[in-house]
């Protein structure tokens, strides 16, 4: 794998979604026009701003010849908004930003000089409230499929920032980020993405600054519809490495499912009236989806909700999940 041919001199389109980010958009736009790599395009996306952000990317752009701003008009999400920044990339790597986050000066040359080819994914680390234990090592993804999971917890760091994307594994598989999904669509892309690649190399460095903000997409309340999209995505990478047999690799993927599994649960009915048909129908939609592994690989609580769902005794798991909910 280190013999592949080592490209120095990579165009990048940068992709960065803007909505409603006047208070946050010198910040990220100055770090990355003082990167040290300047190889790159920036895809600056108006998803129907509100306030001065379109005003502040038109003012970039007259400075910048590197920058092309796509103005949007409507308000149509981030997914849609990174969809169209990919639809309108040239570089052979795409990088995603988000509006609120900036990246240190050496942040894409990092990401240069440990380039290895298009089959393996370069990660890094991001600077964020709470840490995310990363293991810096290059990963097979079928040898070291357990390992790669497991030790750096990578379910829970499928966010598009803080990776450099191939853009032809991109268009030539359509992978798309899914406009009906409010929660882990980042995360979807990135299963889908890594599926076609062979090896995910994680480097020794963290340049991107993830800030945390009160319009931060994990505040947002998330639909059942949409939390049950993200769960049938994870029962579609499950068969996908149908032949990861592991025991530990098992048991870390259905936790993983059984927390959106449990988040399906609360939206179909914390808070509703049981009688009435919709909720009935989540609850169904969930009891049809989850199979015995779903049993096997959980422990003794998940094991009584798998039951109760199985059995369809759906008043008794709303009193468990309520009182368990106080």
């Amino acid at each position: 794998m280190e013999k592949n041919t080592i490209n120095r001199s990579i165009y990048l389109s940068i992709i960065v979604p803007v909505y409603n980010a006047a208070a946050s958009l010198h910040q990220c736009v100055d770090s990355i026009l003082g990167q040290t790599y300047r190889e790159f395009e920036l895809l600056l996306i108006n998803d129907g701003s509100g306030d001065d952000s379109l005003e502040i990317m038109t003012t970039f752009a007259e400075r910048d010849k590197r920058i092309r701003v796509i103005d949007k008009v409507t308000n149509s999400g981030v997914s849609d908004t990174r969809n169209t920044g990919i639809s309108y990339a040239q570089g052979q790597v795409i990088c995603f930003i988000d509006s609120d986050d900036w990246v240190e000066k050496n942040y894409l040359q990092v990401f240069i000089d440990q380039y290895l080819s298009s089959d393996v994914l370069l990660v890094q680390n991001v600077i964020r409230e709470t840490p995310r234990n990363l293991h810096y090592a290059t990963y097979d993804i079928q040898k070291d499929f357990t390992e790669l999971f497991i030790r750096n917890n990578l379910l829970y760091f499928g966010g598009p920032c803080g990776k450099f994307f191939d853009k032809e594994v991109i268009i030539k598989n359509n992978i798309i980020f899914n406009n009906k999904v409010s929660y882990g669509e980042d995360l979807m892309f990135f299963l889908e993405y890594i599926k076609q690649i062979t090896a995910i190399k994680i480097i020794d460095a963290a340049l991107y600054h993830y800030e945390f903000t009160e319009n931060s997409l994990s505040r947002t309340k998330h639909s059942f519809d949409s939390l049950f999209i993200l769960h049938s995505a994870l029962k579609n990478f499950i068969a996908f490495y149908k032949e990861q047999e592991g025991k530990k690799i098992k048991n870390y993927i259905y936790q993983v499912d059984w927390d959106i599994i449990e988040a399906c649960i609360d939206q179909g009915i914390i808070g509703k009236n049981l009688n009435k048909e919709d909720s009935y129908l989540s609850l169904n939609k969930v009891k049809l989806s989850i199979d015995k592994s779903h049993f096997i690989y959980s422990g003794y609580y998940r094991k009584v909700l798998f039951l109760l769902l199985k059995t369809r005794q759906y008043q008794l798991l709303l009193k468990l999940k309520k009182r368990l909910n106080k």
